[in-house]
């Protein structure tokens, strides 16, 4: 490798291959190089002349200390010791036995050269003359950069210290330095496969070896100059690492006041303003919370979609765009015959939007058979659940005609789509979904990567979320409605929509919006603080559509309460009583809240009348007697219709319910393969 140009004006002096003969001494002169650089060097007239006169002093010691024979020479060789002295000349021929030390012009023998002789080094003080004119003294001695260089070579690393000094001083900065740094050392070992004379490791070391070279007061254009030059000359086996600081005025302060100060009088008349929309005063949009998120909703989806995909604000004969129909879809587990929980969580809005919905609204209800497989159950059940839950859905009065009621595994589209949607998942939020951690009851310490965990999580359950997506999705659903522990599911989806469309370029899946169901998770009767299921042991901790009104009454009597002498609702410390204070709201008018139930049962003449001590009793009896009625007078049709549905299908086989499905199954392959043509084609699958 060529020296770098600030390294080649001394490359000869310090190689040592110049040397100076008393007859012939050398005159150095700064080379080509140096001339062109004579800009950065102050009186370089006077510089010259102090440099000769210091070489031609130089050159006349070194002559002056020399024999007085005369060479013309050029290589030295070394002149053998006397075999025999005597004893006044002892000390001169040792001397020159051990040939460490050799005057200039010195006469030898031919062929006694001495091969590790290069010349004469220049002394230390020439050498630093050299450089003298070019040092700078820090004035303040802030420190404006730090450059570290590494090395495993130790002349490498000198070397290349000594260039970035002087390219330092050539370019006026106060550079000191290089100053030794702790060594690095680095150990490890490599085991061998096959021993090898009983050795069945190799053990290694690697020393990194460290200078700094700082710079202080340093111009912060001129030290950017300075590391570039470096980069650019950068020699092998040497790493550099520098930090550069920059300092502001000790006035900084004072300014950042008055711009303080400048920014509160243009923010005076705006605060006023804040929260408050541009077109409608706040009081007015605004009074309730689900107006504020109906509003970011619809912004949200204004943002992402474009003006079609929100809701409209003006009637339809004041715009001239047409707003796309509505799309709403929801699905719910083959668990078999539904309890109350199923009915008020699901059921019953789905009935609910069927009356309310425009004509123009599709409503798709999926019985989602795919996620019913992530927790193994006996053979002959699954079918079994699946035909009573679509009973159940029939006679809460989902028309066939008007909604599109289907089994998931009847449209192969949820699956392709759910393996597309994978390829852009992210498995970190994957990771943070609750469902699989519900579903595996795992500890609140317990995290993904716990062997424990992943002995027993299956891939299915934790890419459930990936499948109840694609539900969505495929059908380009507009709406979701979702309970408060389902909401996380649909912010996934929405995920899943903005990774495929940035990974395909484009607008291919359309973002669903949440509709929040208004009815709160129904309690065990049993347990009031774990939520009512099927796979609870107990039969009395929930209530089937199924049941008699007997049944359901008796339920309701067993129901876990408490002694508090009065009716409250606190879901925290009476977690009972709240629970069917919310159920007998749920019953009642929509409007209706818990705390008006117990308004109304206070109010109730039984209650008031008793004694203190038999008032909890007679508030606790209207309160059960009340709930038990209008359960069974909400439920009282629905299980007529089921207990027809299911003798009609016992009689024909289930052929009613397979016509129900095979119709529903059909339409809802039609509204995927829609959706999934545009897939293929951003993916590029297919013909």
């Amino acid at each position: 490798m060529n020296a770098p140009p600030l390294i080649r004006p001394l490359r000869s002096v310090l190689q040592g291959r110049l040397f100076a003969s008393r007859s012939t001494p050398i005159l150095f002169r700064p080379s080509t190089q140096m001339r062109t650089n004579s800009s950065l060097i102050d009186n370089y007239d006077d510089y010259d002349a102090v440099l000769e006169g210091a070489l031609k002093a130089s050159a006349e010691k070194m002559a002056a200390a020399a024999e007085p024979e005369p060479t013309d020479v050029a290589a030295q060789v070394v002149q053998p010791a006397p075999k025999k002295a005597e004893s006044s000349k002892k000390a001169e021929g040792s001397k020159k036995a051990k040939g460490s030390k050799i005057s200039i012009g010195q006469h030898v023998p031919e062929g006694k050269l001495n091969p590790s002789y290069h010349g004469p080094r220049m002394p230390r003080s020439l050498e630093l003359l050299y450089l003298e004119p070019l040092r700078r003294e820090a004035e303040f001695g802030v420190p404006s950069c730090d450059l570290q260089l590494r090395s495993y070579s130790v002349p490498n690393l000198e070397f290349f210290c000594d260039f970035a000094l002087r390219a330092a001083y050539y370019l006026k900065l106060p550079a000191y330095g290089p100053i030794p740094l702790p060594r690095l050392t680095k150990r490890w070992t490599v085991p061998r496969s096959v021993f090898v004379h009983k050795k069945s490791q190799e053990n290694f070391e690697r020393i990194t070896l460290r200078r700094l070279i700082q710079i202080r007061d340093g111009n912060p254009e001129s030290v950017q100059l300075w590391l570039a030059f470096l980069q650019k000359h950068a020699y092998f086996g040497v790493g550099m690492k520098a930090n550069v600081w920059e300092f502001s005025g000790l006035d900084v302060a004072a300014k950042m006041d008055e711009s303080a100060k400048e920014l509160n009088e243009v923010l005076k008349d705006k605060w006023q303003l804040l929260g408050q929309h541009k077109s409608q005063k706040l009081d007015e949009k605004f009074k309730t919370l689900e107006a504020v998120q109906e509003f970011l909703a619809e912004q949200r989806v204004l943002a992402i979609n474009g003006p079609a995909a929100s809701t409209p604000t003006t009637p339809s004969h004041e715009t001239d765009t047409p707003q796309p129909p509505k799309v709403i879809f929801s699905g719910i587990q083959p668990t078999g015959i539904p309890h109350l929980g199923n009915y008020l969580g699901a059921l019953q809005q789905w009935k609910r939007m069927q009356d309310e919905a425009s004509p123009d609204t599709r409503l798709i209800f999926c019985i989602v058979d795919l996620h019913a497989i992530t927790v193994r159950r006996d053979r002959g059940l699954l079918a079994q659940y699946k035909k009573e839950m679509l009973a159940a859905i029939l006679a809460v009065g989902i028309d066939p005609e008007r909604s599109t009621i289907f089994y998931q595994s009847s449209v192969p589209a949820h699956s392709e789509l759910q393996w597309i949607l994978s390829c852009t998942a992210s498995m970190g939020y994957l990771s943070r979904m609750t469902q699989w951690k519900s579903k595996m009851s795992m500890a609140e310490d317990q995290e993904l990567m716990d062997k424990k965990v992943l002995r027993k999580l299956k891939h299915g359950l934790f890419s459930y979320p990936i499948l109840q997506a694609a539900d969505i999705l495929v059908h380009r659903a507009t709406h979701v409605p979702v309970g408060k522990d389902q909401s996380q599911h649909l912010e996934f989806a929405r995920e899943c929509v903005t990774n495929f469309n940035a990974a395909y370029g484009g607008k291919h899946l359309v973002y669903p919006e949440t509709i929040l169901s208004p009815q709160k998770r129904v309690m065990s009767l049993r347990d009031p603080h774990k939520k009512m299921s099927k796979s609870d042991p107990d039969p009395s901790s929930r209530i089937l559509l199924t049941d008699t009104p007997s049944e359901t009454t008796t339920k309701i009597n067993r129901a876990i309460t408490d002694t508090i002498p009065h009716i409250s609702y606190d879901p925290d410390s009476r977690p009972g009583v709240s629970n069917l204070l919310s159920l007998l709201s749920h019953f009642a008018d929509a409007s209706q809240t818990p705390q008006d139930v117990v308004d109304m049962i206070n109010s109730f003449d039984e209650v008031t009348s008793a004694s203190e001590g038999t008032r909890n009793a007679a508030a606790m009896k209207y309160l059960k007697g009340k709930l038990a009625g209008r359960i069974n007078d909400e439920l009282g049709g629905v299980r007529e219709r089921y207990a027809a549905i299911m003798g009609r299908t016992e009689r024909d086989g289930g052929e009613y319910l397979r016509e129900v499905v095979e119709f529903g199954g059909k339409k809802a392959r039609e509204s995927a393969e829609g959706t999934m043509e545009i897939v293929r084609a951003a993916v590029e699958l297919g013909i």
